[in-house]
């Protein structure tokens, strides 16, 4: 075997990881009878001591235990899985009034034993619960008083029953012990923790909707250590599922299903870049190499692909762009998306709000390698795109003015947020003479090519140079509030894209009919900053809503803005034209939805371009707190 190959084994063994499971079927019934209220009855298979039989070595031995299964971690068999399921299922005889919530766990032991040479050992391993499948959803909502109401159906979804009904109450609860005299776990990454839910003192983390892979604990030590001559330490973690028994009608979640499974594991399974992409790796490549070798897909990554997506993995697999792009999906709390850029790359947080920007995807280039595409967190300030004196003849319009009610970020920020034209190219706030045509468009030539690139980016060392220039589809689409993000996608950059035989570009002054397209009407050539594609905000948001209309009455539902990490809630301009109107541009309003509007109107900006398919992630998890840091060396 050549050098060459062992790197390759290598590096593909770091990428798989290694499985002990505790597959958990629980089927979740509820059922109403006048008054009475849902109660589980727990049917277990039995919780056996556990038991780890191992002769003492020259060399440390880690191993895990679920239950009464006792292997190691290089002797998983999936046939195992069956010795240790567990099932809940609900009991017609215990649905009476005044019944408390019943669920059922498991326990998993991670065991250390010491080498005989030194007695004495310490390791690491990971804590994982991977939730296979999970129907259930919200089916009730409070007001501020605690009221609790049970929600109402519309388009086949479970909203609130009303305007001050809603704050969802959880349904599905997970409580955590951790080892030792911790106690119960009270911080999961992305998870809520509630305490007394039930009125009768039950803890822990909301999973009513949660799918997917849920790290409980992150390279947790272990330690064994003594005199003796075989010296093991034992650390148990408790795992408990519970359906909440509410004073409340549950009925819409009958019949829905939970599955998933407990892992302990030496290694980690990945859930964002950090934890398999190192410093001298190319992101792109890092997870592009992830999605073909691994189990897992990344946390809130969709692969964008027709061919290699299912139902079975995402609802609406088959309304992906399909552009094998790899792009960022879910709310803004638990995507891990975050980049700084403030010139430094040593600090573990972001020197201020306005260096951090957020990852829309990884997009293949004409190479086909993967360049990372990034949009700004938040809205631009005068100071970035330059105002009237610093950009003169731009687009700068003033402070932004359209309130501040629906602002997502930090309101001490909002007096800095600055608003602009998309276009007024002629200095008049009307039609004539602001054409929707970008190539013409002074926000564009110069406050985002200008003043921001040649200007602000540049306190970032090298940073302008890894911007790669891109040509922007710019032929737009024709305004429909029902388009879905697939349709979007397919008149902005798929297959209905504006072709030069379409009759539908207009003049720099706008002040005759629409006349035949030129290739530089269409596409925007060689250019390094951008906007958003509304396709983009799009497929921002959780997989769930992509087969609903972007425009008013789809994407500004509240379960779609909190599950959609690009919406900031104010006026956000998008590089798409209207097509069928000389001067219109397509938006995100403040409530959410995507809409057209005058191009001679201003709203807020949050600049958009790609990095070199060179660039590496240097260091952070991605979070807000400690968000990545890039290098290109």
């Amino acid at each position: 075997m050549n050098e060459e190959e062992k790197n390759n084994i290598d590096k593909g063994n770091k990428k798989k990881t290694l499985i002990l499971t505790l597959i958990a079927i629980v089927t979740l019934l509820l059922v109403a009878i006048g008054a009475a209220y849902a109660f589980f009855a727990s049917q277990n298979t039995g919780k056996q001591d556990v038991n780890i039989n191992a002769e003492s070595g020259t060399t440390d031995v880690l191993s895990f235990s679920l239950n009464d299964k006792n292997i190691t971690s290089d002797q998983v068999k999936d046939e195992e899985n069956d010795k240790s399921d567990i099932m809940i299922t609900a009991n017609m005889d215990n649905f009476n009034e005044g019944n408390i919530s019943v669920g059922d766990g498991v326990t998993g032991t991670a065991t250390l034993i010491a080498n005989n040479a030194t007695n004495n050992a310490k390791d690491n391993y990971y804590v994982y619960l991977n939730i296979a499948k999970n129907e259930l959803r919200y089916t009730n909502f409070k007001n501020a008083e605690g009221e609790i109401l049970e929600g109402k159906e519309e388009d086949g979804k479970i909203v609130a029953p009303d305007d001050t009904h809603t704050t969802k109450v959880p349904e599905l609860i997970l409580t955590v012990t951790q080892p030792g005299e911790d106690g119960e776990l009270d911080h999961i990454d992305g998870l809520d923790y509630y305490t007394d839910i039930d009125g009768h003192g039950l803890n822990g983390f909301d999973i009513t909707e949660a799918t997917g892979l849920i790290a409980i604990a992150k390279n947790y030590e272990i330690t064994a250590s003594g005199d003796t001559p075989t010296v093991k330490a034992t650390q148990e973690w408790e795992i408990k599922i519970t359906l909440i028994n509410l004073d409340s009608n549950q009925n819409k979640n009958t019949g829905k299903e939970f599955s998933g499974k407990l892992i302990l594991q030496k290694d980690v399974i990945p859930t964002n870049l950090a934890d398999v992409c190192d410093s001298n790796e190319k992101a792109g490549d890092c997870i592009k190499e992830l999605y073909e070798q691994s189990e897992y897909s990344l946390s809130h990554i969709v692969y964008h692909n027709n061919t290699a997506l299912a139902e079975s993995q995402i609802p609406n697999a088959t309304l992906n762009a399909n552009d094998n792009s790899y792009r960022y999906s879910g709310s803004s709390e638990e995507v891990k998306n975050y980049v700084c850029l403030d010139g430094t790359s040593e600090e573990s947080t972001c020197t201020t709000d306005a260096d951090l920007y957020r990852i829309i995807g990884f997009f293949p280039n004409d190479t086909g390698e993967y360049e990372m595409k990034l949009i700004k967190y938040d809205y631009a300030t005068k100071d970035e795109l330059g105002d009237k004196t610093t950009a003169e003849g731009g687009a700068y319009s003033g402070n932004y003015s359209w309130g501040n009610t629906t602002y997502q970020g930090n309101k001490d920020n909002y007096n800095n947020i600055a608003a602009y034209y998309w276009n007024s190219s002629k200095g008049t706030l009307s039609s004539s003479g602001n054409t929707n045509m970008w190539q013409y468009s002074n926000l564009n030539k110069v406050n985002l090519n200008g003043y921001y690139l040649n200007t602000y980016l540049t306190k970032v060392s090298g940073l302008s140079e890894h911007i790669t220039e891109h040509d922007w589809t710019t032929g737009g689409l024709p305004y429909n509030s029902s388009y879905t993000p697939k349709q979007v996608y397919n008149k902005e950059l798929g297959t209905e894209k504006l072709t030069t035989s379409d009759s539908k570009c207009y003049a720099e002054d706008n002040n005759s009919e629409a006349q035949t397209c030129t290739e530089d009407d269409i596409i925007y050539k060689d250019a390094k900053i951008g906007l958003m594609y509304v396709s983009d905000y799009g497929y921002a948001a959780y997989p769930e809503a992509w087969n609903t209309k972007m425009g008013s009455g789809g994407y500004d539902q509240q379960d779609i803005k909190e599950n959609n990490w690009m919406y900031r809630g104010l006026y956000d301009w998008t590089v798409s034209r209207t097509s069928d109107l000389g001067y219109g541009a397509w938006s995100v309003y403040s409530t959410g939805y995507a809409y057209d509007d005058y191009v001679y109107v201003n709203f807020g900006v949050r600049p958009v371009f790609y990095l070199t398919a060179s660039t590496k992630i240097k260091s952070g998890d991605g979070s807000k707190t400690n968000p990545f840091r890039l290098s290109w060396n």
